[in-house]
Order: structure tokens, then C-alpha cells, then sequence
């Protein structure tokens, strides 16, 4: 045993200067008072209500379920992270208990042999602790800048989406113009054509028969020529003496001259002169 009497007095004195002073950190089920100590920049005023040394289970530790039915030779095979300490309360006498070294009716206390073991891989420094932590906000804030970029990229993508299908629109309007234009076009050239063949079939039709219009314009000439040469041996003044009355029609009992009009007839003067 040390003996105390031999102690430099000026660690003795720091000593009890360090244990008067009270944690400037409350627990969380520190009380009231301490909570408010603490708040307004005092230490607390219990020392059960000052902050204690915080014990985890891994985030993956095996619940019950997991333990039961298997022997304490498998579970003492689990992962260093797993063999943690546990406060049995209830047991005679009370004792520090390894979380995983167990089996049905039979417990180990800690540290466990896995623990003794592998030592510093059971729990995790503070300091490594607030590494990763530092880490991962790091990482974090890395995957939230990232995140906002692809938000951006995508929001332009949209953007550009917006225009393309603004100018698709534009486009599928000029188009419809042009198709239409180029029918109207093509309705107009069909029907030209339509007009200048059917009028080059009317053509080449009077072509053809101008030779039958003009054997009719023949024939009618010549029977216009036979015409006018009756009309005028019928114009022709007629001999006197086929000019005088003949005997009356008995149909009517009108008198005709032998010319064939009526008696008398224009020339009936020259007969009596």
C-alpha cells in the first residue's frame, strides 16, 4: 500500500482541490438544480448528477434471441464489439457481467476472456469516436454539396427540356406549315396538269375533227349554192302563159292560177293586157 505520508504535498493539494470541485457537465438524469447549475455556467451541485462515462452497445449488438439456445463456447466466439460490460443489480453479490458470454443458467463476469483478449477492440475511443464522427459529417456535408449540384444539373436538365420541347412545338408548328403549303402546291400542280391534259386531249380532239367540220361546212356550202339557185329559178319572172285561170278547185270552189297561186296572181295583169 502507498504510503500517503510520503506524497509531495503540492499533489496532495491538488488532489483535494480537484475532488471539491464539482463536474461543470450534468448527466441526463442529473436533477433540476444540477440541470440549471449546469445551464447557467455553475457546476452541479450533486455528484451523482454529474455526467458519467457513457457505455454503447454497438449498433448491430445481438439481442437476446440471438444468444439463447447457443452454447457459451459460440457466443464467446462473437465479435470483440459484442463483449461489453453489464450491471447485474439483481444477483447475489452484485457484479460487472459480460454482455454475450452466456448460456441457460450460466453467466461470465467481466472482463471476459474475448474482452482480455482483444482489449482495445471492444470499445471505441473517444478520441477515434469523435475521428470517424468528424468523418462522416465530413462526409456528409461532401454528399449534401454533391446533392445539390446533381439538384442543380437536374433542375437545368428541365430547364433545357422545357426549351427543347418549347422548340419541338415551334418546330412541329413550321412543319405543319410546310406540309400544308407543300400540299397546296402539289393540289395545284395536279390540277394543272388535270387542265392541260384534258386540254391537250381537247386539242388533238379538234385537230382531228377539223377535217369532218369542214366536209360539213363543205356540204352545207353546197347545199347552201343549191338553195340559192332554186330561190332564184323560183324568183325567175314565169312565162305568161302558165299564167291564167284555171278551172276551180272543187274543194273549195277557189279559183288558182296555173302558176299555183291563188287567182288572180301578180302576174295576172300581163295575161289580160
Amino acid at each position: 500500500m502507498s504510503n500517503y505520508a510520503d506524497l509531495d504535498p503540492f499533489w496532495v493539494k491538488n488532489r483535494a482541490d480537484f475532488l471539491a470541485a464539482k463536474s461543470a457537465a450534468a448527466d441526463p438524469s442529473a436533477c433540476n438544480v444540477c440541470c440549471d447549475r449546469v445551464a447557467a455556467g455553475e457546476p452541479v451541485k450533486h455528484d451523482e448528477c454529474a455526467q458519467r462515462a457513457t457505455l454503447l452497445q454497438a449498433p448491430d449488438h445481438p439481442y437476446y434471441e440471438i444468444l439463447a439456445g447457443f452454447s457459451l463456447e459460440e457466443n464467446e466466439k462473437l465479435p470483440a464489439r459484442f463483449h461489453i460490460p453489464v450491471f447485474d443489480d439483481c444477483g447475489v453479490p452484485n457484479s460487472w457481467l459480460c454482455a454475450v458470454c452466456q448460456e441457460e443458467g450460466v453467466v461470465t463476469g467481466w472482463p471476459c476472456a474475448t474482452a482480455t483478449k482483444y482489449g482495445t477492440q471492444v470499445f471505441t475511443p473517444q478520441h477515434a469516436a469523435e475521428t470517424e464522427a468528424k468523418k462522416q459529417a465530413a462526409r456528409i456535408a461532401r454528399l449534401e454539396g454533391e446533392i445539390r449540384q446533381l439538384e442543380e444539373k437536374v433542375a437545368g436538365l428541365e430547364d433545357d427540356r422545357a426549351r427543347l420541347l418549347d422548340q419541338q412545338a415551334k418546330d412541329d408548328d413550321e412543319l405543319a406549315q410546310a406540309t400544308a403549303e407543300r400540299d397546296r402546291y402539289r393540289l395545284a400542280w395536279q390540277s394543272a396538269s388535270f387542265r392541260a391534259e384534258a386540254r391537250g386531249e381537247g386539242i388533238e380532239r379538234i385537230v382531228k375533227d377539223r377535217e369532218s367540220y369542214q366536209g360539213w361546212l363543205k356540204q352545207e356550202q353546197e347545199l347552201t349554192q343549191q338553195l340559192r339557185a332554186r330561190i332564184a329559178e323560183l324568183s325567175a319572172p314565169t312565162p305568161v302563159s302558165q299564167h291564167y285561170d284555171k278551172v276551180p278547185d272543187p274543194a273549195d270552189g277557189c279559183h288558182w292560177c296555173a302558176c299555183g297561186n291563188r287567182w288572180p296572181c301578180k302576174h295576172a295583169g300581163e295575161v289580160t293586157a
